[in-house]
């Protein structure tokens, strides 16, 4: 009683037009009252002119052949038999021309309400609470009919399905919550006076808006079928999810250590979470300051359980609340780079299980390590120099004055020659050779061949003397020599990087070229003088 009902009519294989017409009839008990017809406008009965005039009754049609009876706010007198009759338009009778359907109108007996333990009517939650909603449903209809019963939210203009039980006794989530339900974070349950109590945990800002409790009662028809008779809806309250507020900042800006020292920075956050929570905080390292979380190397990490990953030369702290400090002991060059913290909020669950509501990630610090460089001074002499062509050269590379230092430090030499101009003409200088970290010999274009056959010799004297030798010195070989003398580090890896170049001065290798301007000899003169003397 009260709701609207409509009747569906249709007609097939007929002929004559496509578009037929349908003509409307009630009757209590034998006789007949004509209601509405799609194409007589005097069919209507006195009895009905007042309720179709007033739009109460009408007919809508669906397509040529189907049309629906509609009756807003059926009341007890509209119960009994309707008949839908179509004119005929056939050559010939070819088969039913009306149809009979009875409809009979129960007393409502529904009755949906909120709930009344609930003072307001708005909640305000933080991201991750959890908050539960009641409604209560009930009929005292006198047929056997069944409930359906479905929690709604409206966040936009339309109303969306979150989880329903249906008239069948089954569990129903609405689009999106399927996975929500299975992980038991959308609960609907049943309780005593006929509430339906529905439990949402992890709340997040997609269950923020209008949630009300939709009802809808079924009765089973003669044919088996569950029928739809009537759905009533109130709403519950307006919840708010409150986003949660979450900084993350390291404490120092861009700053420089020294190889060796220790880096210290520590990784604030605050938030305006309130209750019980844990953060979780996780330093990051890269050499980039563009460079992405998957790029980015992990340092540490503390979880939410406070439970830190191991590490021998980098440690994690927690100083306070919401301090975390990082500390990378014996720092070198490699240590270099940008260091960042990320930060997330937990809460707990009902099921005793976490669950993560922020997330955020700070800024990058830029580090520098400094290498320290150790202090020495590179001399070069001529041991041996040639008095004429073909005489030998040797030069030796020294190194001298070299302070003590904690670093492991391993020397290597690289030989440079630049050929003798005398005028201020600019000459670039060719590598002779030079030595890697694990004082191997690389050799240069210039004395490549020359070394190769013996007429060459590079040695290591001493730990402090690197030597050149020219077995039969050039014409060629004239001109100014010097040595680089490179220091190198040991780092943690094992591997050596360089940290230090010193030049030595200069040593030119020249000598005296005897007939070079002399007028050309007459050889019977000079025979003659020798007779002579």
């Amino acid at each position: 009683m009260g709701t609207e009902v409509a009747i569906p009519c249709s007609v097939s294989d007929y002929d004559g037009p496509s578009e037929q017409n349908f003509d409307w009839e009630f009757s209590r008990e034998t006789d007949f009252l004509r209601i509405v017809s799609t194409w007589d406008s005097t069919f209507t009965s006195e009895e009905y002119q007042k309720r179709v005039g007033r739009g109460d009754i009408k007919l809508r049609r669906s397509s040529n052949d189907a049309v629906e009876l509609v009756i807003r706010n059926i009341q007890p007198a509209d119960q009994g038999i309707y008949k839908c009759s179509t004119p005929s338009t056939d050559a010939t009778v070819q088969g039913n021309y009306d149809a009979e359907v009875q409809v009979k109108v129960i007393s409502d007996g529904l009755l949906v309400s909120g709930s009344k333990a609930r003072s307001s009517t708005s909640l305000k939650l933080s991201e991750g609470d959890s908050f539960k909603l009641r409604c209560s449903a009930i009929t005292t209809s006198p047929e056997h009919t069944h409930l359906h019963v479905t929690w709604q939210i409206k966040s936009g203009l339309s109303w969306q399905d979150i989880l329903s039980l249906t008239h069948e006794g089954k569990f129903r989530p609405g689009p999106g919550y399927e996975e929500r339900y299975r992980n038991g974070d959308i609960r609907l349950d049943t309780g005593a006076n006929d509430t339906y109590r529905l439990s949402v945990s992890q709340a997040s800002s997609v269950d923020g808006g209008v949630y009300r409790c939709l009802v809808s009662e079924w009765v089973r028809g003669a044919d088996s079928l569950w029928q739809k008779i009537q759905e009533k809806s109130v709403e519950i309250a307006n919840v708010e999810i409150q986003r949660t507020a979450l900084d993350v900042l390291i404490s120092t800006s861009n700053l420089s250590v020294t190889e060796r020292d220790s880096l210290d920075l520590t990784c604030n956050i605050t938030t305006d979470r309130s209750g019980i929570f844990q953060a979780e905080v996780t330093w990051y390292f890269s050499e980039s300051p563009d460079d992405t979380l998957s790029d980015a190397q992990v340092l540490l990490s503390m979880d939410h359980d406070s439970v830190v990953s191991d590490s021998t030369l980098i440690s994690l702290s927690h100083v306070d609340r919401n301090s975390y400090r990082l500390l990378v002991r014996d720092v070198d060059v490699e240590d270099s780079g940008y260091y960042f913290c990320q930060a997330a909020v937990w809460v707990p669950l009902h099921n005793g299980s976490w669950h993560k509501v922020v997330e955020r990630t700070s800024a990058p610090v830029s580090v520098v390590v400094t290498a320290l460089e150790p202090d020495y001074e590179v001399f070069l002499n001529a041991s041996k120099t040639p008095k004429f062509s073909d005489d030998p050269t040797e030069l030796e590379c020294r190194i001298t004055n070299v302070q003590d230092t904690e670093a492991d430090i391993r020397f290597t030499v690289s030989w440079y020659y630049r050929r003798h101009l005398r005028s201020d003409d600019v000459v670039a200088e060719e590598l002779l050779a030079t030595m890697d970290a694990d004082w191997t010999l690389l050799l240069g274009d210039r004395s490549r061949e020359r070394t190769q056959n013996g007429e060459i010799i590079f040695s290591k004297k001493a730990a402090d003397t690197f030597s050149l030798r020219i077995q039969w010195t050039s014409e060629n070989d004239r001109g100014d020599y010097f040595c680089v003398v490179s220091a190198w580090s040991r780092h943690r890896n094992n591997s050596w990087i360089k940290s230090k170049d010193v030049t030595s001065a200069s040593v030119p290798i020249l000598w005296a070229t005897q007939g070079r301007n002399l007028a050309p000899i007459h050889w019977n003169t000079c025979a003659a003088k020798i007779f002579l003397s």
